[in-house]
């Protein structure tokens, strides 16, 4: 199979199969910030894939003039005949720049779309408690609004404010309280809000990527069951479990991440249920479907090129 087959049956897999498999091994949940990295390299490195695909395809043939540059076309041809890249006609440099174009694009129209969304929504929220939000007595960093309804988040950067509304105050208990307040500076402490900005550039980016769909909602989940699971360590899961319950599933901004984000029912039934055994399996199995493509891309171009490296040091030698 020549190198561009392999890269090609890499984007696939890593761009619709594995984010499939991914779905169905639900004991990842178990660690939650790496199961939040493979779906995001799974996305990232399906668009590797693509970009090298039509970099492969760009491998330019033509003379580049006298002197030096023929001695590159010669490199080139040999590097050409050992990745077995087609010739370079017109459809396959048109192909290579559009497969290029299409991810070079896709990412600044994300990044610009995205980031601008984020930023706008993260500056009129700020406002919003500028003018009617109060500090918290007795709890640093922490602002509270005048609501009926109980909710918490935050907002992103590790000295961001943390939101309770004046109905959660009142529900919470002393010990529910700081169960939540953990949760939210774990946010904050693991950039999760820059997680789930980087699945929403590839979402905006790339609608046409399965990877790119699905990894948006998978990880916007897992940094909340990773913020449950920091809070737990130092408040007990019971004590989390509670305050989920007391919160339940109060919606939070754009910009934000809250401890009622995702199905609270789900999540306290996690924290409530005794781990079952084979979690290192799934873990393994998560490595794999993400390793092996990402594995068989690199070897497919790097194999083929040391290959060429050795003989052109033997013909120096022996020259």
């Amino acid at each position: 199979m020549t190198p561009l087959l392999v890269v090609a049956a890499s984007a696939l897999t890593l761009g619709a199969g594995t984010p499939l498999l991914l779905r169905r091994l639900r004991r990842l949940e178990r660690w939650p910030t790496l199961a939040a990295w493979l779906w995001l390299g799974s996305s990232i490195g399906a668009l590797a894939a693509v970009a090298l695909a039509g970099l492969l395809l760009l491998l330019p043939t033509d003379p580049l003039g006298a002197g030096v540059a023929e001695l590159l076309r010669t490199c080139v041809m040999a590097l050409r005949t050992a990745l077995s890249t087609p010739d370079a006609s017109s459809t396959a440099t048109l192909a290579g720049m559009l497969l290029v174009a299409i991810v070079a694009g896709g990412l600044l129209l994300g990044g610009l779309v995205a980031g601008l969304r984020a930023w706008r929504a993260a500056g009129r929220h700020q406002d919003l408690l500028a003018l009617a939000g109060t500090p918290a007595v007795g709890l640093p960093g922490v602002t509270v609004l005048e609501h009926g309804r109980p909710f918490a988040y935050c907002l992103p950067g590790q000295q961001g404010p943390v939101v309770l509304s004046s109905a959660a105050l009142r529900r919470l208990d002393a010990g529910q309280l700081g169960a939540v307040l953990a949760h939210e500076r774990a946010h904050q402490a693991g950039r999760h809000h820059w997680l789930v900005l980087l699945t929403r550039v590839l979402r905006v980016g790339f609608p046409w990527l399965p990877a790119a769909r699905l990894a948006s909602q998978a990880v916007t989940m897992l940094v909340e069951l990773a913020a449950d699971d920091a809070a737990a360590r130092a408040h007990g899961r019971r004590q989390v479990a509670a305050a989920l319950a007391a919160l339940g599933d109060a919606p939070v901004p754009t910009a934000a991440l809250g401890a009622a984000v995702g199905s609270a029912t789900e999540r306290v039934s996690r924290l409530l249920t005794p781990r079952r055994q084979g979690g290192a399996l799934a873990l393994l199995g998560g490595l794999l479907l993400l390793g092996v493509p990402l594995a068989a891309q690199l070897l497919a171009v790097v194999l083929p090129l040391a290959r060429i490296s050795t003989q052109v040091v033997r013909r120096n030698l022996l020259g």
